[in-house]
């Protein structure tokens, strides 16, 4: 068999790429494969145009929500425990030297602090009663009464 380029030499090897005979001189060895000279730029343009083609093309995304969370909520509404805005009044107006309004609504520290003062020497109390009625009094959490 006979170089396709130099009929005078025997062939050494075929092009992977097409498939003809070849001499030592004329083939390209590219990580073990052989192309011939005319072929290489071909595979070389092939395989950067697919590069390119992999770089632009849009990712496959798949997602996939399972999430069955189902609201178990049966308090009515949002289910934070409101207190109540006429027992906090009563209770101030009553015991608010004692602080037992704050107590109720979860302000330990200035319940105590009422208990101890008088309810800040009842000034404090007529405050706490006051705002109650309009409405700006808060709970522990910062949660207006209902």
């Amino acid at each position: 068999m006979k170089c396709m380029n130099h009929p005078e030499r025997e062939a050494e090897g075929a092009c992977v790429y097409c498939g003809k005979l070849f001499c030592s001189d004329c083939l390209v060895d590219a990580d073990g494969k052989f192309y011939c000279k005319a072929d290489v730029g071909r595979v070389l343009k092939e395989v950067k145009e697919e590069a390119a083609a992999t770089k632009t093309a849009n990712p496959n995304i798949v997602i996939n929500n399972a999430n069955t969370n189902v609201n178990t909520n049966t308090a009515g509404g949002t289910g934070y425990p409101y207190k109540s805005k006429l027992a906090a009044a009563l209770l101030c107006f009553l015991l608010g030297v004692f602080g037992a309004h704050r107590f109720y609504v979860g302000k330990i520290g200035t319940g105590i602090l009422w208990l101890l003062t008088g309810g800040l020497f009842g000034v404090g109390a007529l405050v706490d009663f006051i705002v109650i009625l309009i409405g700006g009094f808060r709970d522990k959490a910062n949660m207006p009464l209902k």
